[in-house]
């Protein structure tokens, strides 16, 4: 065999070697030197090159996967930050709606809105001076949307002010004044309404 003749073979078994084994495993690399032995060195430094061709484009996917996967994070939070910001403006931006403004609108003040649900007024100053901790009971909720002709959202936004404004209580003339909380329970069984009454409001009927 001609040198030639030789490098021709050479190249056909590098050419079928490179086709069937893309990424040269160990028994494969075994296999075809066992075959070719005429070509073993030549085999084994073509499988190390196809290998390290490989590992270059694995590793590069693995770059471009972690660069879009940061890219995507990225913009998954921009779109989070760009949410809130968004829900914090119209927050903001939301009118302020107050119990005074809800009786104005019905054309009632308090001790109406009181003998037209039959409530204390006790209680109803309880929740409308911002002393009444959240959460209100469901059955005066609902009278008082009713009788006020307002939505559940005006209603949040009434009593969130109201949260945040309570009315201070009566100062004694050692002491400052002070803001004195109570639950939806405790504002009812402290009232002056009768033993039906309070048992009706703490749907206990």
């Amino acid at each position: 065999m001609t040198d030639q003749t030789k490098a021709t073979r050479r190249d056909e078994v590098l050419f079928a070697f490179h086709r069937e084994c893309a990424i040269p495993t160990l028994n494969q690399i075994i296999n075809w030197t066992q075959r070719y032995p005429e070509f073993a060195d030549d085999i084994r430094a073509h499988a190390g090159v196809m290998r390290d061709w490989a590992a270059n484009e694995e590793a590069e996917e693995e770059v471009f996967d972690e660069l879009m996967m940061n890219r995507a994070r990225s913009r998954a939070l921009n779109a989070i930050y760009n949410a809130q910001a968004i829900e914090q403006n119209n927050i903001q931006a939301a009118p302020e709606t107050t119990f005074d403004q809800l009786l104005s609108g019905a054309g009632l003040d308090t001790r109406q809105l009181g003998r037209a649900i039959d409530i204390g007024r006790d209680v109803l100053s309880d929740l409308f001076r911002g002393r009444m901790s959240p959460p209100i009971g469901p059955r005066l909720v609902k009278a008082l949307l009713d009788q006020l002709k307002a939505t559940r959202v005006q209603f949040d936004r009434a009593l969130a002010y109201a949260q945040s404004h309570p009315s201070m209580g009566h100062a004694k003339a050692s002491q400052q004044p002070t803001i004195v909380q109570c639950s939806y329970e405790e504002s009812i069984r402290r009232s002056s309404m009768s033993p039906e009454r309070k048992s009706y409001w703490l749907e206990e009927d």
